[in-house]
């Protein structure tokens, strides 16, 4: 009994030891996620996010919505007629993208809304 009592003690200052009362000293050791949108370029950039996110249900052989954004020409069709970035900024009259009611990460948005903003280039 008294073993048990000086265990839950010990467990009591073991955890009130590990306290952090403020969010400088709870996140201290989490790095920050920079946003790098030097990637606002088809290739590099826009793709790998489509692949990620959009291409499963959005290609050649299946249209979901009867949209297709596999390849530049597909994809530059939705981005001229603002669908794209619509869907994925989850816009009042678009229908929010990806379907399962999350959006996208913001910096991926960042790098799309670049893309469309230089011109949707094939680069």
């Amino acid at each position: 009994m008294q073993r048990s009592i000086y265990l839950l003690l010990f467990g009591v200052l073991l955890l009130q030891g590990c306290y952090y009362d403020n969010q400088e000293d709870l996140y201290q050791f989490i790095q920050p996620v920079e946003c790098n949108t030097s990637t606002a370029s088809y290739l590099t950039g826009v793709v790998p996010i489509l692949d990620n996110y959009c291409i499963r249900c959005h290609r050649d052989q299946r249209q979901d919505g009867n949209v297709n954004l596999q390849g530049y020409n597909n994809a530059k069709l939705y981005a001229e007629d603002g669908s794209l970035l619509g869907s994925i900024n989850h816009d009042v009259g678009f229908a929010p993208m990806p379907g399962s009611g999350q959006k996208i990460p913001a910096c991926e948005i960042e790098t799309i809304r670049l893309w469309v903003a230089e011109g949707a280039l094939n680069n």
